[in-house]
């Protein structure tokens, strides 16, 4: 099916087709320059007229340049084939060149049914004491991880893939890079060989330089590809995007291009049911599950920023990361005030850790009322009690900081990890005031409570 480009602007191209016009779909992909460049069509204006997005172009489009319909859709390479790969948008091995998996039709695996939801909950450690306490994980979550430039979401999102991948060995792995640096999905990739973890992992990456079309297709490629393990392969998943935000970005793009109505803040009309096409297809059934991990850029550190917002009711666990703990040498900078979790529930978590949760935010949260107080006053005027909570919260804080396996390299200290049921009995011992004498300092990238006594000697 042969048509010709009548107009181009920046990433899109008007395309007019004379025959065969029964056969036009949306999102249908499109090739030129003999299959090296390629679209994907958004907008059908009339009987023979299409928009069409470019995904990856080899050489510029011009006016008159022929285009196939390929009548079929982009590609996902899926199942055991792809593990131990990093693709792009167009399929295609970044690693290995001759490469070829099979495949499958993007959004192919969408179930539009839902009969079979699976609501048992089975908890997932991931050994980093803050996100295990405050933010109980569970099969089939979608766990977000809020914050602006430079705190550390891509970071922790590599420590959560190490830990999680070692510890469970019958899980799969899927990495979406959508719109991120080329060097940190490189240095996953080196990390995850390293660690003999790429074999279960399988990796799709649209950069930041690459086209909107691409960035925005990355994350639908991503979730079929988690899909088909989940209700073909009946695996367990983990689907973690870096970064959700790009990928809003992406749509914003291309819908702007594509001459779509601007929405409340400068994003397009259809952002939520674009969010929400992604995120209503990541959950549990008897198949298997999908647990996500979702980083989350934050233009301005704005958590009412429109794009946040939209993420917001969608996910499970909301893991904010805060400028001000970063700039006090909190790692991970996480900010327990602000962050939720829909399984902080004594029925899903257990009274205890429940009761540890309450008690740790409320003496944090005396503490961050107390703060103006001590600036002004200075803290030898705060009453005993107050010093108390002071103290337990500055011990907390430095509790909840951690050595990542996979910044070692830079802070040359190993990395660690707990044990949930340490890092409760941990939690439960400062707060009920054990280690009143010990200086907060010495609660800083320590690993439980018990090294403490490994410091004293």
């Amino acid at each position: 099916m042969i048509g010709f480009v009548s107009q181009i602007w920046t990433n899109v191209a008007e395309i007019k087709f004379q025959t065969d016009l029964d056969k036009i779909q949306l999102e249908q992909a499109l090739t030129m320059h003999q299959n090296t460049t390629v679209l994907v069509i958004k907008k059908i204006l009339d009987a023979n007229t299409v928009r069409a997005i470019v995904i990856a172009k080899s050489q510029p489009i011009a006016v008159g340049h022929q285009v196939i319909n390929t009548l079929t859709f982009l590609q996902v390479p899926v199942g055991p084939t792809a593990k131990n790969q990093v693709f792009n948008i167009l399929a295609q091995s970044q690693n290995n060149a001759q490469y070829k998996p099979k495949t499958i039709p993007i959004n192919s695996t969408v179930n539009v049914t839902k009969e079979n939801f699976n609501v048992r909950h089975k908890l997932l450690e991931t050994g980093i004491k803050a996100l295990d306490f405050f933010v109980p994980i569970f099969e089939g979550y979608k766990i977000g991880i809020f914050g602006g430039a430079g705190v550390g979401k891509t970071v922790l999102m590599k420590e959560i893939i190490f830990n999680v991948s070692k510890q469970r060995q019958k899980v799969s792995s899927i990495f979406v890079g959508s719109g991120e640096r080329s060097r940190e999905g490189l240095e996953l990739f080196l990390e995850l060989q390293e660690s003999n973890l790429m074999s279960k992992s399988t990796m799709f990456v649209a950069q930041m330089n690459e086209t909107p079309g691409a960035r925005s297709m990355i994350v639908p490629m991503g979730v079929t590809a988690a899909e088909y393990a989940r209700d073909y392969e009946k695996e367990d998943v983990l689907l973690f995007i870096d970064n959700i935000y790009r990928f809003i970005q992406a749509t914003n793009e291309v819908s702007s291009a594509l001459e779509k109505n601007v929405s409340i803040g400068g994003y397009h009309a259809t952002m939520d049911s674009d969010v929400s096409f992604i995120e209503d297809r990541l959950y549990k059934n008897e198949n298997g599950s999908i647990t996500s991990f979702q980083t989350v850029f934050l233009p301005m550190d704005d958590l009412s920023d429109p794009a946040a917002i939209s993420l917001f009711t969608h996910l499970d666990s909301s893991f904010v990361l805060s400028r001000d703990k970063m700039s006090r040498n909190i790692f991970p900078a996480f900010d327990p005030l602000v962050s939720t979790s829909n399984s902080v529930s004594v029925n899903v978590i257990g009274e205890r850790h429940f009761n540890a949760i309450i008690a740790a935010k409320s003496i944090m949260k005396k503490y961050k009322d107390l703060e103006d107080v001590i600036l002004i006053l200075g803290f030898d005027e705060l009453d005993a009690e107050s010093k108390i909570i002071v103290r337990k919260a500055l011990q907390l804080e430095n509790f909840f900081t951690q050595n990542f396996f996979m910044a070692a390299a830079f802070t040359k200290e190993p990395g660690v990890y707990v044990p949930l049921e340490k890092t409760i009995d941990s939690v439960i011992r400062i707060i009920d005031g054990e280690f009143l004498d010990i200086s907060p300092s010495e609660f800083a990238f320590i690993g439980s409570v018990d090294d403490l006594a490994k410091k004293e000697v």
